[in-house]
């Protein structure tokens, strides 16, 4: 139902239809105009006949010298009459020309009388002098037109057997069918060129269109990206849609207000929590050397000093996940160096590792780049590092591998640990919000890292999924388009 609503869809229709239309149209208007053509030919043909009744009281070999002026009377505009004459016992191939209205000169008598004969036309006029057709033959004319036999009608004499030849000009609506094609009629030539300027306008109509809905699409896409200078005002050309790029620009300016607000807003409410529960750790150290030697005493103090630190890490993961949302409504995109990236974190989490006795490193390509937000994928990098250094046994390994498959292909992030690993059948469900595959009691996570990591992916046109290692462990993949 959603394709059939589709305007490419229904332009398709649209297309069919120009397409089919014409096509119907000109096979019922050429069937048409070949029925109108028979009526013409039997309305032609009918009135050779009458011409022929009429000269036949004239058909005298000693009337030939006033024959052409007696065939005058029967011209009409258009129409040229021939008489051939085979004296009587003359063989049944043998014919004269002998009058022709209008009028011939001596000297185009013969030539005329060749190209009839050549038609074959005559030749079917056996010896009794009967006619069997030979009307619809083309010949060329020695008055330089092309002209169609439209009537042949012999008449046995005592004097031989004489014959009355009709001709009219060869025309698209006269003549045998076929000879001329119907499309190449003057109507409709003009026909046609309207129809293919029409369709050719259409199509420049729809092609600019186009155009737009794909200028739409690459400034909306630049906007989401964080360009500043995307507006959808600058480059629309169809004063119809001046309405939707004007409000497309003001929604645009209201999402970058809003991921404003939510940064301010994060920082906001961490530096206002962060305040108190700094206050609370350091006011639990008195409290702490108060109650040395109460076992009672001692174990409260150990309850709020974790629910401080649970604290203080929900404050952390709610600020991140604040500054996520932000960069997700309006993410300022860039060419993003990933190996540069993750050294930079790597860097930055060694000193951890090395407190708990786990080596880190980074193998791969260097210099791949990626269009993404360096917050994003910052983030997307230190949380399934931060889950490996807490699953992760001491002496053992973290691995960042950067790889691409091909040019201007997928650049793939893997990094792999030497902890548990996860359960086959949780492999997926890790990555969904509030999901954790920790031990029931295991305080201090709360099932969104993962999550957090394949949104900003998806963000940015990339993916998230997690492999299990042959050798043990767990792999996080990272993959985004090369830039």
């Amino acid at each position: 139902m959603r394709l059939l609503r589709s305007l490419w869809t229904r332009l398709g229709v649209i297309a069919a239809l120009l397409l089919i239309a014409p096509v119907v149209i000109y096979l019922q208007l050429q069937s048409a105009d070949q029925e109108r053509s028979r009526l013409l030919r039997e309305s032609v043909s009918a009135q050779g006949q009458l011409i022929a009744e009429g000269v036949k009281p004239v058909l005298d070999p000693a009337a030939l010298p006033d024959l052409n002026a007696e065939l005058a009377r029967f011209v009409t505009l258009g129409n040229q009459i021939r008489i051939l004459f085979r004296p009587a016992g003359e063989d049944a191939g043998v014919f004269y020309f002998v009058a022709a209205a209008p009028a011939l000169t001596a000297s185009e008598l013969d030539p005329e009388g060749a190209a009839l004969l050549k038609t074959g036309a005559v030749e079917r006029i056996g010896p009794d002098c009967r006619s069997a057709g030979g009307a619809g033959s083309i010949y060329d004319a020695v008055t330089g037109d092309r002209r169609v036999i439209a009537s042949v009608v012999p008449f046995i004499l005592p004097s031989g057997c004489w014959v009355v030849i009709l001709t009219r000009q060869e025309v698209a609506r006269f003549g045998p069918d076929g000879v001329r094609p119907y499309w190449q009629t003057p109507e409709m030539i003009i026909s046609i060129v309207v129809y293919v300027s029409m369709v050719g306008l259409i199509v420049l109509v729809l092609l600019s269109v186009r155009r737009d809905l794909k200028r739409f699409a690459s400034t909306a896409r630049r906007a989401g990206q964080g360009a500043e200078d995307a507006r959808f005002q600058d480059l629309n050309q169809l004063p119809e849609l001046d309405g939707v790029a004007v409000e497309f620009d003001r929604m645009v300016a209201s999402l970058r207000r809003s991921a404003q607000s939510l940064l301010r807003l994060s920082e906001e409410n961490a530096h206002a929590l962060k305040t108190p529960v700094g206050v609370i750790a350091q006011a639990l150290e008195p409290l702490r050397k108060a109650a040395e030697g109460d076992q009672r005493r001692s174990r409260s103090v150990e309850l709020i000093d974790r629910s401080v630190d649970r604290l203080d890490h929900l404050i952390t993961v709610i600020r991140q996940s604040e500054e996520a949302a932000a960069a997700l409504v309006s993410p300022r995109m860039g060419t993003l160096d990933v190996a540069a990236l993750v050294r930079d974190v790597v860097d930055a989490y060694r000193p951890i590792a090395q407190d708990r006795d786990i080596s880190i490193g980074v193998e791969g390509k260097e210099h791949l780049t990626v269009r993404g937000n360096r917050d994003l994928l910052r983030t997307a990098l230190e949380n399934p590092l931060e889950n490996a250094l807490e699953l992760t046994p001491p002496g053992g390994r973290l691995l960042f591998v950067i790889s691409t498959n091909e040019p201007g292909g997928t650049i793939e992030i893997r990094i792999t640990d030497s902890g548990p690993g996860v359960a086959e059948h949780d492999l997926e469900q890790i990555f969904e919000r509030r999901f954790s595959a920790r031990k029931p009691g295991d305080e201090g996570h709360d099932g969104l890292g993962l999550w957090i990591v394949r949104r900003n992916l998806e963000a940015m046109n990339g993916t998230a999924h997690a492999e299990n290692n042959d050798t043990g462990g767990l792999s996080i993949v990272l993959r985004m388009r090369e830039a």
